[in-house]
């Protein structure tokens, strides 16, 4: 696996499950994977808009590096369970959860503090806003939040609109939200491309 720094996460799924689904792959041909160490997490849930960037200097700052390793590697098992769960319920019916993963992805859930404040509106206007998020007192609270993309995806998302890209070595998954339902590709740029250039060599060489 190649070191992702200087790479950014592709952020293609139009869901931040999916694209969490996605810290790891090789679009470029080497595996990167994302989500490496500690780090690596913080960065990739700040690209994916899943904690703030003042929340994660401060969390940075305050959660020894070690604990924030552990956590990498609980997102990591957290990936590959999600993965499979997809995989599973790929263009089935609707989304089916086990007893155990239902009580494994609400104990995650449950262990998160949601906080609101309200503060002075940063428009420029003179009005207020509301701000809430979830309180990152441990590193394990690090994956609160994305276990609530995980089931937000669950209960808002037609499982049979879930997919994997259609290119054949790719592994990226995302939700079409396309008008009419047909998106193949996670990305025109990756593969999307490639295989327009791959057909199109097909029929020169078959003429």
């Amino acid at each position: 696996m190649t070191d992702p720094a200087g790479t950014p996460p592709i952020l293609i799924a139009d869901h931040p499950a999916l694209d969490f689904l996605n810290s790891i792959g090789a679009p470029h041909g080497t595996e990167i994977e994302w989500i490496a160490d500690g780090p690596a997490l913080i960065s990739w849930m700040t690209a994916a808009g899943v904690l703030g960037e003042a929340q994660a200097a401060d969390v940075v700052a305050r959660i020894p590096a070690k604990d924030l390793n552990e956590a990498a590697a609980q997102a990591r098992e957290l990936r590959e369970w999600f993965r499979a769960l997809v995989i599973r319920q790929d263009g089935g019916p609707g989304w089916q959860l086990t007893a155990e993963e239902l009580e494994g992805i609400n104990n995650l859930m449950s262990a998160g503090t949601y906080r609101y404040r309200l503060l002075p509106d940063d428009t420029g206007s003179a009005g207020l806003r509301l701000q809430g998020g979830y309180e990152i007192r441990t590193a394990a609270d690090l994956l609160v939040p994305i276990a609530q993309q995980i089931s937000e995806l669950l209960t808002e998302t037609d499982c049979r609109l879930t997919r994997n890209c259609a290119g054949p070595n790719c592994t990226f998954w995302f939700t079409d939200v396309t008008k009419n339902r047909k998106r193949r590709w996670c990305d025109m740029k990756l593969c999307g491309n490639r295989a327009k250039t791959a057909a199109f060599r097909e029929r020169k060489r078959k003429a």
